[in-house]
């Protein structure tokens, strides 16, 4: 899908969209090598207020530019993405650079080469400018860590940007890139999607490869795209999507999912998670947020039915999964290193590490009983749609909203974790309200392998609901 949108007035030129900046490599009116320097002099500009890189590889950035403007020149390009910047999370490995995960305790020691998505973007021609901010072992739902401080939200840098792939959220949402890969296993993708005003996908589990595997997170996390455009992500999605001997979780889209999900939106069945699960518990925006989508595929024809689904019990599922995972990543750092770790992660390890393997195969039933519920629903509807999160983006450095009860971060987080845990693809859409200062994310989830289907209503909502940029991308 090609972006047809205009592009914005007094846009920088790395700010057009994918499309727009084909179209001018192909006619020589603009270069790969001005738009890398365009994006990173905005990266350089942007990266002390946000905190949102942890390296900027500006001779690495440049040299690929120039190769993709040999290649444009000579009428050779390797594709849609290529030229294009992005930046990856610090959790990826990209060969020659360190993988350090936000911790102080891990080497600095350059990654012989890169993961099979990475290394997908780079054969595509993408221009990686560098690695985003995370949380410490992306543990948490913000990106604050002791060695490396705290990362901020574009539109309000009091405010955090969510987490953990809140440096991809700043980037996009700053202007830097217009797509950024991140990991979700808990709602990392979707979390600072809503925050910062963009789109965040957490694909199908296997469908975007993953090497080497994070065992430990038993098959709940995910590679996802946060961007600011339907068009460029799907663009994105096509370089890195399907699946590769390195990773026997992998997979790809059938010829019958991509001709289901290529129905017209206008005759889609969409289930609206029923208000009883989460209206009352989230703030008035959201509720607004809802309701605005709500009457706009209403008045384009769309069905739409209230669903029960059990949110809270699927996503508590979810997130004891993710603290069994913090609690293995624990378990493999020495002790002696512990003092330096985020005090708050040696918490969540601590209290994870009471759940026995009868504990385990108990949450194992609980997720197949789940994933048979979600599949049922599916059956009636081809669309879910709650809200991302029950409230908006808060202030930056802690875990929970000031004055919060649950000192726990996901007791903030009920609606994202369930989709982690059952594989389905999930996509959040920024809303404004009238009136509001900060965007509400609307989260939609479909089944497994009709990812396209999320990505063209985001392009439908995106005609109806515009993605705003934030102070920080003029």
């Amino acid at each position: 899908m090609k972006s047809e949108r205009p592009e914005p007035m007094g846009a920088m030129i790395h700010q057009q969209s994918f499309a727009a900046l084909r179209r001018q490599y192909e006619r020589g009116e603009l270069s790969p090598v001005e738009v890398a320097a365009s994006a990173l002099a905005h990266a350089e500009r942007i990266a002390g207020p946000t905190n949102a890189f942890a390296l900027l590889d500006a001779e690495r950035a440049m040299a690929a530019a120039r190769l993709a403007e040999q290649r444009w020149h000579e009428g050779r390009a390797l594709g849609a993405l290529d030229g294009m910047p992005f930046t990856v999370k610090e959790f990826a490995a990209v060969g020659g650079w360190p993988t350090r995960r936000g911790s102080l305790v891990t080497p600095a020691d350059p990654a012989l080469k890169s993961t099979v998505f990475v290394a997908r973007l780079e054969a595509a021609g993408a221009v990686l400018l560098g690695k985003t901010r995370a949380p410490e072992f992306n543990w948490k739902g913000v990106t604050d860590s002791p060695g490396y401080g705290i990362t901020r939200n574009p539109w309000n840098l009091a405010l955090t940007p969510g987490g953990s792939s809140g440096g991809c959220a700043a980037a996009v949402a700053a202007g830097v890139v217009r797509v950024s890969f991140g990991s979700d296993a808990g709602g990392s993708v979707r979390i600072p999607a809503a925050f910062t005003g963009i789109l965040g996908l957490k694909p199908t589990f296997g469908l975007i490869p993953l090497v080497p595997l994070p065992s430990h997170f038993s098959a709940t996390a995910h590679v996802g795209p946060l961007a600011v455009d339907s068009g460029d992500m799907m663009e994105a999605m096509d370089i890195v999507a399907g699946p590769t001997a390195a990773d026997w979780t992998s997979g790809g889209e059938s010829t019958e999912a991509r001709a289901e999900s290529m129905r017209p939106i206008e005759s889609l069945r969409v289930g609206i998670l029923d208000a009883s699960s989460w209206r009352d518990e989230s703030i008035p925006a959201v509720g607004s947020a809802m309701d605005a989508v709500m009457a706009a595929m209403s008045s384009s024809g769309m069905q739409q039915r209230e669903m029960a689904f059990d949110i809270h019990g699927a996503s508590d599922v979810g997130r004891r999964l993710y603290q069994i995972a913090c609690a293995q990543t624990v378990r493999g750092i020495d002790p002696g290193l512990h003092p330096q770790l985020d005090p708050g992660l040696v918490d969540c390890a601590r209290a994870a590490s009471q759940i026995d393997l009868q504990d385990y195969f108990s949450l194992m039933q609980q997720r197949d009983a789940h994933a048979a519920a979600l599949a049922t629903l599916f059956e009636t509807v081809d669309v879910l749609m709650l809200p991302t999160l029950p409230i908006t983006a808060f202030g930056a450095g802690r875990n929970v909203p000031e004055g919060w009860g649950d000192p726990d971060w996901f007791s903030w987080n009920p609606y994202t974790p369930a989709f982690n845990a059952l594989h389905a693809p999930a996509l959040t859409y920024p809303v404004w309200t009238a009136g509001a200062e900060l965007p509400v994310g609307i989260q939609l989830v479909t089944r497994k392998y009709h990812d396209r289907r999320l990505m063209r209503i985001a392009a439908w909502l995106q005609e109806r609901f515009p993605v705003r940029m934030s102070p920080l991308a003029g």
